[in-house]
């Protein structure tokens, strides 16, 4: 493959292929992510099942039954600003300039002239290591794209409060991996020796440079990860030590599906692609557990943990074409997220905040997150709401968020948007439901 091509294979993956797949805790409901994310002691029956189940057994006297069809939402985030990197290269011609610094060299030595040699081999030298400068600039930095979509139908109840849900999400990416430094390097000191050079002999003893890139290592390494729910909820009061307490578990089945897929830069074609040879499927039983609890005066507290049973899944690869996959080393890590949260609640507005009690693992290439939720909603008549949060993570600020959220709620009709963001990562969210 020639150098100039190496800008249309990186770039168009690079642009359309993200790279992080965190399975997102709330799943995409407008609600909460109004409110920065909060929503462990706040969500009411249409989203309690995505936050924490024991919410069923606490909502108002007035809720009898909610539906949800559905929730949807997507996100998209470039945390490490890898499109204003993608930016600099686009606009200095790297491969280009270089690519015509080659040509002129190659001309140069077959007329034996050295001044001229040494000339155009210097210029390839300082082209080559500015190359090899902003591929480093390139290397892992993720971006990352992820949906999802819900359904609840839910029957809260103080004595046992039931839901039923089911949800699916994706998240897919890609991340540009830089494995040829050495080479690149060797290639700018053979052209350094070349431009210094004072003769023929020393010209020869330099050798012949060979500027090939069908010998580049690097590669863009796509990831996926498309995750399946369908279960129960169910909760109910308990009176524990003088105190009424509400507890919730909401059992469930799982399926993922995970994809892991190296394109090398000299092999881009998806001619003969098959999903198959890079797909690892797996189907799991787990459960969240919840407890909820309101005290006097508005107030509510919130506690959940999700995904109990922590699960360790292989990624996979066929080492040929059409050949069973076989584990390639890395690893979906499904593991427990805590999570605990306050709320206060009046006639026309909402507080809440939310705490991650840890920092969570992340599920493919993305960095650890752990989130603190802070958000609010004004109600007028019962009829419309507006909200308003920031999410602030304690591990990278850089993925630190605003949010805004709509409500309409119309004769038990209920239709919520949300978005949310900052200037490297940007989300938006509906959901359609009806309370009764």
């Amino acid at each position: 493959m020639s150098l100039k091509y190496l800008n249309i294979v990186l770039m168009p993956l690079l642009m359309v292929s993200p790279a992080a797949m965190g399975i997102p805790f709330n799943s995409y409901d407008p609600r909460s992510m109004g409110m920065g994310g909060a929503g462990v002691a706040v969500a009411d029956a249409a989203s309690a099942p995505l936050f924490n189940p024991a919410l069923l057994s606490i909502t108002r006297y007035s809720d009898d039954f909610s539906l949800v069809l559905p929730t949807v939402g997507i996100h998209a985030a470039d945390p490490d600003n890898l499109r204003g990197s993608i930016d600099t290269f686009n606009s200095g011609k790297y491969v280009d300039n270089l690519t015509a610094a080659v040509d002129a060299l190659n001309t140069a030595i077959g007329t034996g002239i050295v001044a001229n040699v040494n000339a155009s081999a210097a210029t390839v030298s300082t082209r080559l290591s500015a190359l090899n400068t902003q591929l480093e600039a390139l290397n892992n930095k993720p971006v990352s794209l992820d949906g999802g979509v819900a359904t609840i139908v839910g029957i809260p109840n103080k004595k046992f409060g039931f839901a039923f849900f089911a949800s699916a999400t994706a998240s897919a990416g890609g991340i540009f991996v830089y494995k040829d430094a050495a080479t690149l390097n060797t290639l700018a000191t053979q052209a350094s020796c070349l431009s210094t050079a004072a003769d023929g002999a020393a010209v020869t003893a330099c050798g012949t440079p060979s500027f090939n890139t069908n010998t580049l290592q690097s590669t863009i390494t796509l990831r996926g990860v498309v995750l399946s729910e369908i279960g129960f909820a169910f909760s109910r009061e308990f009176r524990i030590n003088k105190q009424n307490v509400a507890l919730g578990i909401s059992p469930k089945v799982v399926q993922l599906q995970l994809y892991d897929i190296p394109i090398g830069l000299n092999s881009p074609s998806f001619s003969n692609f098959n999903g198959s040879d890079y797909q690892a499927k797996y189907n799991l039983a787990n459960f969240d557990l919840g407890m909820a609890k309101n005290f006097r005066n508005g107030w509510r507290a919130g506690l959940v943990v999700k995904n109990v049973v922590p699960y360790f899944l292989d990624f996979k690869r066929a080492p040929v074409a059409g050949a069973v996959p076989v584990a390639t080393g890395d690893t979906l890590r499904l593991v427990p997220q805590s999570r605990a949260g306050l709320s206060y609640t009046n006639r026309w507005s909402v507080v809440a905040l939310d705490a991650d009690l840890y920092r969570n693992d992340p599920a493919g290439l993305e960095n650890y997150t752990q989130y603190i939720s802070l958000g609010g909603e004004l109600s007028a008549w019962r009829l419309f709401q507006l909200r308003a949060g920031y999410r602030a993570d304690l591990v990278n600020s850089s993925r630190n968020i605003v949010s805004l959220g709509l409500g309409f709620s119309p004769f038990g009709v209920h239709a919520d948007v949300a978005v949310a963001g900052n200037a490297n990562e940007l989300g938006a969210y509906f959901q359609l439901g009806f309370r009764f």
